[in-house]
């Protein structure tokens, strides 16, 4: 009796080190995964000729921080097209950090400054844009970003819930700033 019992233990035992193993595994690898694509996606936009030129062509309005108002109000659609080009990118990465698929660390260490600056930047036209199609969503998650990294980020508590789970809480859209 006591031979089928520890048989059974034995079997059990394993079998739950087995899964556990696969479990680590699995995680290992989308992990691994997600680093891969973060610095495909960095790289690429950072090898690309005609991003860096709308990168370098806007660089001083974020810098400073001050949207054009040629931008808001339509005269000069060529530099409107540049931005729009350079937050489709940001959008992008930035719905995919919200979505856990790209490395959160990887951008924040590499790009946070662009990404708050570019958002600070932008953030009347954004709203602009927002008010005139009635549409909340456009650029919704570059401000998720910009909110998380800069206005609040989340707590050590937060931050382990979001380790276990493989993705950031998805947060809400909320205006930051008192401008209008």
């Amino acid at each position: 009796m006591s031979l089928e019992i520890n048989t059974e233990l034995a079997i059990l035992t394993g079998a739950a080190l087995a899964s556990i193993g696969w479990i680590y595994t699995a995680r290992r690898a989308r992990t691994l995964s997600k680093k891969q694509h973060t610095i495909n996606v960095i790289l690429s936009a950072n090898f690309n000729n005609d991003f860096l030129k709308k990168r370098e062509k806007i660089a001083h309005y974020v810098k400073d921080k001050t949207c054009p108002k040629e931008i808001i109000n339509g005269q000069d659609p060529d530099l409107k097209a540049v931005f729009r080009d350079i937050l489709n990118h940001y959008e992008f990465v930035s719905a995919g950090l919200r979505n856990g698929d790209f490395d959160e660390k990887l951008i924040k260490d590499s790009e946070k400054s662009t990404y708050i600056s570019l958002f600070e930047c932008c953030e009347d036209y954004i709203w602009s844009l927002r008010d005139n199609r009635h549409r909340m969503s456009i650029y919704e998650h570059l401000e998720w970003l910009h909110n998380r990294w800069q206005v609040k980020p989340p707590n050590r508590f937060i931050q382990i819930c979001e380790a276990i789970r493989g993705k950031p809480f998805y947060g809400k859209l909320e205006r930051t700033s008192s401008k209008k």
